[in-house]
């Protein structure tokens, strides 16, 4: 799934066109294979693997097994809708608030298709309830997506004032409150702390779905993995041979 949505996620950034851009919303949104005659060549590929990666999520799910894959597939189509929504604001070099621009890609940063996907292994006794729990998109979900968001935005700051892809929450930011990076990333880092907060005050509020909420936690454990002290090693990938070093090869 992460594959799948950071090959998305780069379509709709800086690789199709904004008319390219729609026609594949409109097949996601469509599901079924004919839709692949109104996507341009290099992307019928990339909608047959979408549609056959599904088909082999739902044959390899055990009979009798609570999960629904038909939720992945809605949280997917958002998703793509989302994407959709953050081109035209590109094409149209619109800077959204910050608010606007923080409420659209704290769920198109992928917790909300991430978490959907991690209920499948939850135990069978809960799988169900987590599934459906996870799908509504609670607050634990969104303050998981701001979090990789923010760190994200923050890390990519300086690489993405080269790219031409909508405003980071970071720019949006500045935009708004007419203060300079520096000033930006250190009030958003203070919205971070406040989604940790968030988090670990939802382990004591639904103590049955704790297994499912600590999957999404772990979630965004991960944007201290790849964004911590303002890099951005997802897309560096070169950075990554230190942090692996230091796990696996220099223990403390």
């Amino acid at each position: 799934m992460i594959v799948l949505i950071t090959t998305l996620d780069d379509i709709y950034d800086t690789h199709a066109t904004i008319e390219e851009c729609r026609k594949l919303q409109g097949a996601i949104q469509r599901w079924d294979e004919s839709a692949v005659s109104v996507l341009p060549e290099y992307l019928k590929d990339l909608y047959r693997e979408l549609l056959r990666t599904f088909r082999n999520i739902e044959a390899d799910v055990p009979i009798g097994m609570n999960y629904e894959i038909s939720y992945l597939r809605k949280s997917i189509q958002n998703h793509v809708t989302g994407y959709l929504q953050e081109a035209e604001w590109a094409h149209k070099n619109y800077t959204p608030s910050f608010k606007d621009q923080v409420d659209l890609t704290s769920l198109t940063i992928g917790a909300p298709t991430l978490s959907v996907s991690v209920m499948a292994g939850m135990t069978d006794e809960i799988m169900k309830q987590a599934l459906e729990w996870a799908s509504t998109i609670p607050s634990v979900v969104i303050s998981a997506g701001k979090i990789v968001r923010f760190m994200n935005d923050i890390g990519a700051f300086k690489r993405r004032k080269c790219k031409g892809d909508a405003a980071s929450s970071v720019e949006c930011y500045m935009h708004e409150y007419s203060v300079s990076g520096e000033v930006a990333i250190a009030r958003i880092d203070a919205l971070i702390e406040h989604e940790w907060k968030t988090l670990n005050q939802a382990r004591f509020q639904n103590r049955a779905l704790l297994p499912a909420l600590q999957r999404i936690i772990g979630l965004a454990y991960t944007a201290s993995f790849f964004y911590d002290n303002r890099n951005d090693v997802y897309t560096s990938s070169t950075l990554l041979q230190e942090i692996i070093e230091s796990f696996f090869v220099k223990p403390v």
